[in-house]
């Protein structure tokens, strides 16, 4: 469709999380919208409280073109920040004459939503579409939390036009909880664009050398270390590795919260010398591709790049069977899975793809031709602006 076909409807994507995952998601959407005609826009903080690294998201966005505004928000679920953030997202909106919000994460949701209540009194709100990314609620942690969690997206799906969950399980879990009505979700996964994906592979043997890494197995992750990702399962199930593989060596990449925990695991557990923590690397693509096994142990995900990057690359992954990534990986065929925090499992998957390369290789391919064919940059914004168009339109 070209750029011509589309009305002046102006879309503000409101998002917190300018990091990770999420990071990539809106900075693939929001370029590609803008390349296909339409009028897209981004508020967000200048620089996340908590970043790890990663903090290249607002220079990102202004190469690709996309006009932003600096909206100060703060990673909790009640803060006088995020209040204020409301406030000022609400005049945002009733000044630009947005015709969509598109709020991104739970932080994004719970300020860009009331902001759009309050942007349409005396007046006709904007849409509202949220992607949560993964929903707090299903993370680990005390019931009362996770309670306190549900009923605020219950609470905020009355204001929600439509729920964009970026795979099916994430759309089934929207709606077995009641979060929303079940026919404001719509599915979408995530997309990564082909032509950014490199040959399976490669470089590997440069990339081990250039990181000292060896020549023995390496069993690598990106995640941040957070209770989503669960590192004590990741750190027991490098354990039971390291007693029976003595040449084996791990690598993470990326930081997070809780990573002074994480470090003192590793000391306690005899892995200092034998786990290499890299932080926040932009070139993480290229240095998954080196691994011998990919291992994620989330306990929930929306839907997981670095598993999508990881079978892109042609590397064999270990995951586990949870929300999410159970919609990337399908046991046996495309990867292995495993119940969330079982170490032993998850350690006995890593154990048989080490010692038959050849069956990590065949997954793997298999791996790499499904991801590209099911999940592409240019059929998440096509299907996007579809939805768009639907709300925007009021035909919806």
């Amino acid at each position: 469709m070209s750029a011509e076909t589309f009305p002046p409807w102006r879309i503000l994507h409101v998002m917190e999380a300018t990091i990770g995952g999420t990071k990539r998601h809106l900075l693939e959407l929001a370029g590609g919208l803008r390349a296909a005609g339409w009028d897209v826009e981004v508020a967000c903080p200048r620089v996340r409280g908590a970043t790890f690294g990663d903090v290249s998201f607002w220079d990102d966005v202004a190469a690709a073109g996309v006009p932003t505004h600096e909206v100060g928000m703060e990673r909790a679920v009640f803060s006088t920040a995020n209040a204020r953030a409301t406030l000022a997202l609400a005049r945002l909106l009733r000044g630009g004459r947005y015709s969509i919000v598109h709020a991104h994460s739970s932080i994004a949701g719970a300020v860009a939503r009331p902001a759009a209540l309050l942007a349409g009194v005396g007046g006709r709100r904007p849409g509202v579409v949220y992607t949560p990314h993964g929903f707090a609620f299903l993370a680990p942690g005390g019931r009362m939390r996770r309670g306190v969690y549900l009923a605020v997206e219950r609470a905020l799906g009355r204001i929600t036009d439509r729920l964009i969950a970026v795979s099916p399980t994430e759309g089934a879990a929207a709606k077995s909880s009641g979060v929303v009505p079940a026919a404001r979700v719509v599915t979408i996964p995530n997309g990564v664009a082909v032509a950014d994906v490199p040959p399976p592979r490669a470089r590997r043997e440069e990339v081990r050398r250039r990181e000292g890494w060896g020549d023995g197995p390496v069993v690598g992750t990106v995640a941040r270390m957070s209770p989503q990702k669960d590192p004590t399962t990741w750190l027991e199930t490098a354990a039971r590795l390291a007693a029976t593989w003595p040449a084996v060596r791990f690598v993470w990449i990326w930081g997070g919260e809780l990573e002074d925990d994480v470090r003192r695991r590793v000391h306690d557990a005899g892995l200092a010398e034998r786990l290499v923590f890299t932080g926040y690397r932009p070139d993480a693509r290229e240095l998954i591709g080196a691994f011998d096994v990919f291992l994620l142990t989330s306990r929930f995900e929306g839907l997981p790049y670095t598993v999508i990057e990881a079978l892109a690359a042609g590397t064999p992954v270990v995951a586990t069977d949870v929300v999410g990534t159970r919609d990337v990986v399908t046991h046996d065929v495309t990867g292995l899975l495993a119940p969330a925090g079982d170490a032993a499992a998850l350690a006995g998957h890593v154990v048989r793809l080490l010692e038959d390369p050849a069956a990590g290789r065949r997954l793997a391919q298999a791996g790499r031709a499904d991801v590209l064919a099911r999940f592409s940059v240019e059929a998440m914004v096509a299907r996007t602006a579809a939805l768009y168009a639907t709300l925007a339109s009021g035909a919806s």
